[in-house]
């Protein structure tokens, strides 16, 4: 089932942004909610994914040993980071981050071109050193040659690592005030952020 509307886009303010919706059952898990947002103007798009059910802060942890498991699927929701400890990697939600649903080797080849940016632009040479490093981890990972392990921790709990064997992953109930300190955190998170901030001041 799918809906499209034409509200305001919030970039232009032209009358131009379609909005779609899709209900999305993945197995095991919940129904999610897919917004797709595009303004014929001035060409802002944007993607999200809310669940259907309310859930708790999530952590999800899968070590990823053999070539195989690289096809294990991914829900990325705005609101979840994404760390790859083995690497030092940590992506974390900013104002503008989209959902997804992919794979582990898709989610390593969308960590590639950070990587690879932030290696142009590093102005030390140790920095450019350990970018290099790093992403010939990420290229070992993609060809099923180096073992890691991937964390994914959404504040909204809509975020999962999601193998047909679930004995695979590890998922844990995020404690309100650990998710409180994670970026992306829904708006009933914030009160708790502040009072935690308070408290260590």
């Amino acid at each position: 089932m799918s809906t499209d509307t034409t509200p305001r886009c919030p970039i232009c303010t032209e009358g131009t942004l379609t909005v779609k919706s899709m209900l999305y059952s993945v197995p095991f898990f919940n129904e999610l909610a897919m917004f797709m947002m595009v303004c014929s103007s001035c060409n802002f798009t944007h993607n999200d994914i809310f669940s259907a059910e309310s859930y708790e802060p999530t952590r999800w942890t899968l070590r990823v040993t053999k070539p195989s498991m690289l096809n294990i699927r991914i829900v990325r929701s705005s609101s979840g980071t994404i760390r790859i400890p083995d690497f030092g990697i940590d992506v974390e939600p900013g104002p503008a981050a989209e959902s997804f649903i992919t794979n582990v080797e898709g989610l390593l080849y969308r960590i590639r071109p950070v990587v690879e940016s932030a290696i142009r632009f590093a102005e030390e040479d140790a920095a450019k050193k350990r970018g290099n490093e790093v992403l010939e981890n990420i290229l070992s990972a993609i060809r099923g040659e180096l073992e890691f392990t991937l964390i994914i921790e959404d504040p909204s709990g809509v975020s999962g690592i999601l193998p047909e064997d679930l004995t695979l992953v590890k998922r844990e109930v995020i404690p309100q005030q650990e998710a409180a300190q994670l970026k992306g955190a829904p708006m009933w998170v914030d009160n708790i952020r502040e009072e935690v901030q308070e408290r260590k001041d």
